[in-house]
């Protein structure tokens, strides 16, 4: 399976959408990583998978103009989209979207750090990612992952049976396109099998209080992205609900009319430091 292959959510502009009310959400955990695995300012930074362009802009905010991040995606429409907002947003030089597979690239530069929020879960081989880019590392340098695990249980309470229905949909669908779903937990073995020394980890998860958490639309929009791989797979949503621009007024509904509160995806960040 290709990196290409193995993201099931697909290029669509419902998923643009999704990636960035997505980086709104976790923005405070992936900057509380970024931090906690030693990103300072003035620091290069090479951040995978980059997307549209959030964690390379939010890492840039960090390292300050004396600093430098490149972002890298194989995806040029998200990739495009990327170097327009970071034009916007005024960083200048100091962001740079490069288009490219993470297999294919190659560069003779070395960089403080190596970073990176859900791309290693859709890699064929982590660890062998990890140890690939490690090789741009400087020494000393540090490398820092988010990633996610949308397998716990009891998401919503009082219990939200619609919520929970199709809360488990995304890991389902995750497990029959291939990709494990419960990524964030294997983080330490994929890193020490990258032969890099065990990382620190956390675990932090986001919680919504009422039907209008923004996690409520997250959840909703992620399962509008997979639709077409419920439909190959055989997984439906449950009775009642449609895959369509009303799916998160059907969730909150659902979730208002239980009172819950309800959980999101558990995120997990993992940093190391490449010996000297």
């Amino acid at each position: 399976m290709t990196e290409q292959d193995a993201y099931i959510l697909g290029s669509s502009e419902t998923e643009h959408r999704r990636l960035m009310l997505q980086a709104r959400i976790l923005r405070p955990w992936t900057e509380h990583f970024l931090r906690a695995g030693g990103l300072r300012p003035g620091m290069s930074v090479l951040d995978l998978g980059s997307g549209m362009g959030d964690v390379s802009m939010l890492a840039a905010g960090i390292v300050g103009p004396r600093g430098r991040v490149v972002g890298i995606d194989r995806d040029p429409v998200v990739t495009g989209k990327a170097r327009l907002r970071a034009e916007r947003e005024g960083f200048g030089d100091s962001v740079a979207f490069e288009l490219a597979a993470l297999d294919d690239f190659d560069t003779d530069e070395h960089f403080d750090a190596v970073i990176g929020r859900f791309v290693l879960l859709y890699q064929p081989d982590p660890a062998a990612t990890l140890r690939r880019f490690a090789r741009f590392l400087r020494p000393g340098g540090v490398m820092v992952f988010h990633e996610i695990d949308l397998t716990n249980e009891f998401s919503s309470w009082p219990p939200s049976p619609v919520w929970d229905e199709s809360y488990r949909l995304l890991a389902e669908a995750y497990r029959r396109g291939g990709t494990p779903p419960d990524f964030g937990r294997r983080l330490t073995r994929t890193f020490l099998d990258a032969g890099l020394p065990g990382p620190a980890v956390e675990c932090l998860t986001p919680v919504g209080t009422d039907a209008s958490s923004p996690v409520v639309r997250w959840i909703a929009d992620s399962v509008r992205s997979l639709a077409p791989m419920l439909e190959r797979t055989g997984l439906s949503l449950p009775a009642g609900l449609t895959a369509d621009d009303t799916l998160p007024d059907q969730l909150e509904k659902a979730v208002r009319e239980q009172g819950s509160q309800i959980q999101g995806p558990l995120q997990y960040g993992a940093w190391t430091r490449r010996g000297e």
